[in-house]
């Protein structure tokens, strides 16, 4: 057949055929040109939509915000001083891999993440918690537990969860679904002005330029030393707020500030054989003059000890079971309870105010020291309860 028309067609009658297409496909365009487009990249339209809001928050948060992960409803929540900012379906850890219940922090960030424990598996905005491994990551979410222990979110959140926070945003994972209260109370603490140094407020406009030029340049001699990234690592862990950590079992009181111990002093609790609760309080702004804080807190419960025996932890300990959780008899205190019961001396009560902030945290245990709260600078307080 010659003209390439279709076998058993003649030359004319293609031509017809090709010319009732042409008209056929000009009236398509005419009534909606974009039927007719190219399909586009799925990658710029994906980047178009996350910039267009799928993987923004409903608003801005406003001052530090509390990050509750309920492992019963398989559920994340954000809050900030207003209330709730966004929210999310997870997958926490299923069999012998729990999710551990607790309070905890970001430890640190990685837009894309690969699992030195899981041969290489991809963790894209990988939020990590503690550094045995559990981690907020973008996941196959479905609502259920599925995971090895860490957070899933689904990809969009993923995203914007990483652009709301900064290290040590505050973590708590629990059994139930915990929701941030105003509380007021005269043993929380008011920020207080630090009393200058006599010497130092007596020094000369020279002297004190030649002290500053000196901070400066051991600065930078440091930031050579270790490297741009641990040093940009460094001066974020300075701008953070404190953490004040009050345990009844270890009779302390702890100060943390950028996840490295500034203050430790003996604590007291009345009513020693009484449980006492573990209660995080967050100071988020503020309130009227004279230095008072306007706080929330967060009541978290202690989980069943059955998972917490068969918890494989990391690579190097994976058949070592986790010790089980002592816990007090009885119910817990309630928060203002709990503040009640606690005496701590002048001195450290005095030294904490003179660095309480906005964003500042107070948490209350009955619990103490445990395997994932490092103390050589890598993690802020972790409080396990399961």
């Amino acid at each position: 057949m010659r003209g390439g028309s279709a076998p058993g067609v003649g030359p004319r009658r293609g031509r017809a055929r090709a010319g009732v297409l042409a008209l056929g496909l000009a009236l398509v365009a005419a009534a909606d040109p974009s039927l007719l487009a190219p399909p586009a990249d799925a990658r710029p339209a994906r980047a178009e939509r996350e910039r267009a809001g799928e993987t923004q928050p409903s608003r801005k948060p406003d001052g530090p915000i509390n990050i509750v992960v309920s492992i019963g409803s398989q559920r994340l929540w954000v809050y900030d001083k207003h209330g709730l900012v966004d929210t999310s379906i997870v997958s926490t850890g299923t069999g012998g891999f729990p999710t551990p219940t607790g309070v905890f922090a970001v430890i640190d960030k990685e837009e894309q993440h690969y699992s030195n424990i899981y041969h290489g598996a991809s963790m894209p905005f990988m939020q990590r918690l503690t550094m045995s491994g559990v981690a907020l990551h973008s996941g196959v979410t479905t609502g259920r537990p599925a995971s090895h222990g860490c957070i899933r979110l689904p990809h969009a959140f993923a995203i914007k969860l990483y652009r709301m926070t900064g290290l040590g945003a505050r973590v708590v994972i629990a059994p139930n679904e915990p929701v941030p209260r105003e509380i007021a109370h005269a043993r929380l603490f008011s920020r207080k002005e630090a009393v200058p140094d006599p010497e130092e407020a007596g020094a000369s406009p020279l002297r004190r330029a030649a002290v500053e030029t000196g901070i400066e340049l051991q600065r930078a001699t440091g930031d050579a030393r270790i490297g741009k990234i641990t040093a940009a690592r460094a001066r974020e862990l300075q701008k953070l707020p404190i953490s004040v950590l009050v345990s009844k079992l270890e009779g302390k009181v702890f100060v943390r500030h950028g996840f490295r111990q500034l203050l430790e002093a003996p604590a007291a609790v009345r009513e020693g054989s009484r449980a006492l609760g573990t209660h995080v309080f967050t100071a988020v702004e503020p309130a009227g003059d004279g230095g008072a804080m306007r706080w929330l807190v967060l009541s978290v419960p202690d989980s069943p000890h059955a998972e917490a025996g068969r918890r494989r932890v990391s690579r190097a300990s994976r058949s070592e079971a986790e010790p089980a959780l002592a816990l007090a008899a009885g119910p817990p205190s309630t928060p203002a309870e709990a503040l009640d019961r606690i005496e701590l001396p002048q001195e450290a009560v005095d030294r904490i105010s003179e660095m309480v902030g906005p964003g500042a945290t107070l948490i209350v245990t009955d619990h103490g020291n445990n395997r994932e709260m490092r103390s050589n600078g890598t993690t802020d307080f972790i409080v396990l309860t399961r």
